[in-house]
């Protein structure tokens, strides 16, 4: 099984790397027009006449020097030459099924919700459009990862499945799919370590459906409102160490230095007590050897499910003796969920990274922004 996953992914290399060649030979005459990506690392989008050709890099965690491709041509356009070689996909796209609720999320804001046929964990759903149309069955939960319902997603018939994954199987899914004649397109919006970064996917997302000017004016009006949040944040000197997390069983997961918490914190005026770790991901500890350090911290962010200090004292009756569990400087991310467990956070904060960015701020310098109320955190008592 190891060998035909490496000899698959060495496959996927080649093709990538091949597609490249052949589109690169074709247009040597005339002039590719890059599209401007100001912070999102993990692709690009060229330009030329009438086709766009979207590159995925390194689409998982640990993923080194793995590309995707995707080719998109109008409907009404003829398929060049060249098309054969590449994954072509027909725009605008009118059905998707998304495996993330941050895709739905990127969606809605282009308004093309009702674009959605499917998605991964119908509970997880937090928008309102499609929770009606999942509860008058015009969106179906296809499942995730190797539980995904092939049979269901072909009886849908999208033109397009946006997926993501947290390491190499995702490519074997994706690949399944492609054999079944179903589009599948990878978004790794969640390995980026800037939240307008993160934000930035929607340029991704808004070109299968050609939308790419209305894309350019919502993520300029989220990143200018994100920069006058920072130039009020500018200058302020009482930086409270902030702890991150919660563990679980004998582990706890640490996000790393480089990551985009870290950098939320960052931003809104917080010292994050591990930003010396040089990891954009987040990594497992022993509860054991990060104790003394989490003592240090002033104020505790996203801790899990939790609700209630009683809730973490049965994680850990230790925690009785962290100063923000004394003096109730504890917010969690769960203000938004609904009646089934799933989170807004992981939904709408996607995209208004500003107000995660003006929840934080509110947490760590309440008089900065002495009118906001929280949107996406609370206080847990």
């Amino acid at each position: 099984m190891k060998l035909r996953y490496i000899w698959f992914i060495v496959l996927v290399v080649l093709f990538s790397c091949s597609n490249k060649k052949h589109y690169d030979d074709n247009q040597s005459d005339n002039q590719v027009e890059h599209v401007n990506l100001k912070y999102a690392k993990g692709f690009r989008i060229d330009l030329l006449d009438n086709y766009k050709l979207i590159t995925v890099i390194n689409p998982w965690s640990g993923a080194n020097n793995i590309e995707y491709q995707y080719l998109l041509i109008d409907k009404d356009e003829e398929l060049p030459d060249f098309a054969k070689e590449f994954t072509v996909i027909r725009t605008p796209i009118e059905k998707v099924v998304c495996l993330s609720t941050t895709h739905v999320a990127f969606i809605d804001v282009l308004n093309k919700t009702e674009s959605i046929v499917g998605v991964s964990g119908t509970d997880y759903i937090n928008n309102k459009k499609v929770r009606k149309n999942i509860e008058n069955k015009q969106v179906f939960d296809v499942g995730f990862d190797s539980n995904l319902n092939y049979e269901l997603i072909v009886g849908i018939n999208p033109d397009l499945v946006i997926t993501y994954g947290v390491g190499g199987e995702i490519a074997g899914y994706n690949q399944r799919l492609k054999d079944l004649g179903i589009n599948a397109v990878m978004n790794a919006e969640y390995l980026e370590d800037h939240p307008l970064g993160k934000l930035e996917w929607i340029k991704f997302i808004a070109a299968f459906y050609n939308m790419e000017d209305e894309a350019d004016i919502y993520f300029d009006a989220i990143e200018k409102e994100y920069n006058v949040l920072l130039d009020i944040v500018k200058g302020v000197n009482n930086k409270p160490k902030v702890l991150i997390g919660l563990p679980y069983k004998d582990s706890w997961y640490v996000p790393g230095g480089k990551s985009f918490l870290a950098k939320m914190v960052e931003d809104a005026g917080g010292e994050y007590i591990w930003k010396e770790n040089d990891s954009r991901e987040s990594q497992p500890f022993n509860t054991e050897s990060i104790f003394v350090k989490a003592t240090e911290a002033e104020i505790w962010i996203h801790t899990g499910n939790v609700h209630s200090k009683n809730d973490i004292l049965k994680v850990d009756e230790r925690f009785e003796n962290f100063k923000p569990f004394n003096e109730s400087l504890i917010f969690n991310n769960n203000l938004r969920m609904n009646q089934f467990g799933g989170n807004d956070y992981w939904e709408t904060g996607l995209v208004l990274p500003n107000i995660v960015l003006k929840d934080m701020i509110k947490i760590f310098h309440p008089d900065l922004l002495k009118n906001h109320q929280l949107v996406y955190y609370k206080q847990i008592n």
